[in-house]
């Protein structure tokens, strides 16, 4: 679910995209030999973290459509799942989870309500759901270093999100995730939104940076020439530039016991 495949942009995009989910983990109690459900377990680093939290008493199974950066430990269990397309079975039965984490769905999600339903099943009373995802919210650049560095900020960050993140390709929760749950019985429901101000030459720029020098050749297709791709590249180091991020959700919310 989470973006495997494309090995060179994983850093950055772990970078953009793995805060959120561990901000939701970190609110809930998750003590040492706690069992957790991991839905998109991508590059393995939440899984990692998860390992951490729960200690060698406790139990990670981890499913991904892609398990290439996954590796079963004496707490980590593997599964290899295209829950995009056909969930099917997930792992572990009913009431046999204290946590199931769910985050940034590559493709779109055939039967996002279905999955949700296996995620709840297994899920023990007061267990805790967590998701997370990125909307497809606009560019906006605050402030550029010379004129028409806007337009082409603009341009190249629409583009990036069109094939990184773009609403064709990536799944999302449904808009309304919140009353989804409430419905399901869900309580202790709390969604958090939000985006940021990044500079050049900060963090969040460093990884529009990263994914753009990876994005070149599909940037190029998109009529972003070399000169433009060069010039972006500086851009992202320059101070004086400032934008938007993109729109981050993330979601918990607990099993009534």
């Amino acid at each position: 679910m989470t973006i495997t495949h494309a090995a060179g942009m994983s850093a950055p995009l772990r970078e953009l995209l793995d805060p959120t989910i561990t901000q939701q983990i970190n609110r809930l109690d998750l003590n040492p030999g706690s069992r957790v459900l991991e839905i998109g377990a991508g590059t393995g680093h939440v899984t990692a973290y998860l390992a951490r939290a729960v200690g060698p008493t406790g139990r990670v199974v981890a499913v991904d459509d892609d398990t290439t950066h996954l590796n079963p430990t004496a707490v980590v269990d593997v599964y290899q799942r295209d829950v995009a397309a056909d969930p099917g079975e997930l792992p572990g039965g009913a009431a046999s989870f204290d946590l199931a984490v769910a985050r940034w769905p590559h493709h779109r999600l055939a039967d996002p309500a279905g999955l949700l339903d296996q995620m709840l099943t297994r899920l023990r009373p007061g267990g805790w759901l967590v998701l997370a995802d990125v909307t497809d919210t606009e560019p906006c650049v605050y402030c550029v270093a010379e004129p028409g560095d806007a337009d082409l900020i603009n341009a190249v960050v629409r583009r990036l999100y069109y094939t990184t993140l773009a609403a064709g390709r990536t799944g999302r929760w449904p808009a309304d995730v919140e009353g989804l749950l409430h419905g399901k019985g869900m309580d202790l429901v709390c969604l958090t939104a939000g985006s940021e101000t990044w500079t050049g030459g900060g963090p969040g720029c460093g990884v529009l940076a990263g994914i753009a020098a990876h994005a070149r050749p599909t940037l190029h297709a998109l009529g972003i020439d070399a000169e433009g791709s060069d010039r972006f590249q500086t851009l992202m180091g320059d101070p004086r530039v400032a934008l938007r991020s993109v729109e981050r959700r993330g979601l918990h919310a607990r099993k009534p016991g």
